[in-house]
């Protein structure tokens, strides 16, 4: 039987208004499982998380939707453009699926302060943000990419504690945890590469929980450190 109709009626209801935080957690099970069927994506994978974004419970997409979202559906990217706006870098990507149809979508980073290894990583982030933004759009999937999450302001984004079991630390959330001790982006991205060799982005779930005990516990050496120096 399809997941979808194990809802009852109450649980339709909620995800007919878009209400998701109205589903326990066997309905947010059952419906997060039953957008994968519909996409034809593996539900074990992980390939979208739970966020509250605004208020309200919603999914994004990460990198795992749309690797198979481009594979199953056999769509071609291509970067058609890269320009620089003062301190903003825009990339157009162009998808095309195999009737001929295409689409585009930008993907924009700031560079503002920026050098070495950030700035690198910068590049590659908004190159990454427009191929994921446009295979989601010409699959016809309107919900936020992991990308893009990281991004939003703090005020809109929210964890809830009970959503433990149904969300996983995200990038999102290593970057929110740094930017709250008042630390330069560029550090976290430094230690991230020297320790791990990889992106924020491509963190795994252990990894990603201990750079979050890595900041936990080197945020407050950190700032001894700082007004030593200024004493100096």
């Amino acid at each position: 039987m399809h997941d979808a109709i194990e809802l009852n009626h109450a649980a339709r209801c909620a995800i007919a208004v878009g209400e998701l935080d109205r589903l326990d957690e066997h309905g947010r099970t059952t419906y997060y499982n039953a957008v994968c069927d519909s996409l034809g994506l593996n539900p074990l994978t992980r390939p979208f998380e739970y966020l509250v974004l605004n208020g309200r419970l919603t999914l994004y997409a990460k990198r795992d939707a749309t690797d198979q979202l481009r594979q199953k559906y056999h769509v071609s990217i291509e970067i058609i453009d890269r320009v620089s706006q003062k301190d903003v870098y825009i990339v157009r990507a162009r998808a095309t699926m195999p009737d001929g149809r295409t689409d585009e979508s930008l993907g924009a980073v700031s560079l503002s302060d920026l050098d070495g290894e950030a700035l690198a990583n910068a590049l590659m982030k908004a190159e990454t943000k427009a191929k994921r933004r446009v295979a989601l759009s010409i699959c016809g999937l309107g919900m936020l990419d992991e990308t893009e999450v990281e991004t939003l302001p703090n005020g809109s984004l929210q964890i809830r504690s009970g959503d433990a079991r149904e969300r996983r630390l995200g990038p999102s959330d290593i970057f929110r945890l740094w930017e709250a001790q008042g630390h330069p982006r560029h550090e976290l991205y430094d230690y991230v590469t020297t320790t791990f060799h990889k992106r924020v982005t491509a963190l795994t779930a252990d990894e990603l929980e201990a750079v979050r005990s890595w900041i936990e516990t080197s945020r407050v050496p950190a700032l001894e450190t700082e007004v030593a120096s200024d004493a100096g």
